[in-house]
């Protein structure tokens, strides 16, 4: 059964449980999700469509809503296979790997939030900053978890990328946050 299919009760029951995984990665990937479900919602309550880069909100948000699901069961299959004593090379990129994707597609969420926001009215706008403060706090986290699996990677090349795409991550997040949050009371 994949995260996606299973009760927020069950998903929560676990994530508190003695076995390990569920972990933050996954947590981390299943608030991206409700962050991009909000921001969703409330495109389909805008005056016609909400478009980014020639495609509906709509559908880029359903899209990353599925990868997020499908990268909490990734993230959980790391966590799985680290704990059970495979931490070779190729497991330990992927657990840097796995919540580099997770902030990938919360950035997403979150540059395409931002253009919902921008182009929706109260009160239902405000589901989509819900969602956007889900997002960020789930890419910082995503970050938080790749920098701190990072010194675990031998290949100093690939860790030099990956520092390299984190901070333009980073970067893009805070923007994104920016525009998404500007002017917003509260």
């Amino acid at each position: 059964m994949t995260h996606g299919d299973r009760t927020v009760e069950a998903f929560l029951t676990d994530l508190a449980g003695e076995a390990v995984p569920p972990a933050g990665g996954t947590a981390t990937a299943v608030v991206g999700a409700a962050g991009a479900s909000l921001c969703e919602m409330v495109a389909r309550h805008a005056d016609g469509d909400v478009r980014v880069d020639g495609s509906t909100a709509q559908t880029t948000l359903d899209a990353r809503r599925a990868r997020l699901l499908t990268l909490a069961d990734a993230d959980a299959a790391v966590v799985d296979a680290l704990f059970a004593g495979d931490g070779g090379p190729r497991e330990r990129k992927r657990a840097v790997g796995v919540p580099l994707a997770i902030a990938e597609a919360c950035g997403d969420v979150l540059a395409v939030g931002a253009a919902v926001i921008e182009q929706c009215e109260r009160p239902v706008v405000a589901d989509a900053v819900t969602g956007v403060f889900l997002a960020h706090g789930a890419v910082r986290a995503a970050l938080f978890t790749l920098r701190t699996n990072l010194p675990t990677v031998a290949d100093e090349s690939f860790v030099a990328e990956t520092e390299q795409r984190a901070a333009e991550l980073e970067a893009a997040a805070a923007t994104a946050f920016g525009q998404a949050t500007d002017g917003v009371d509260g």
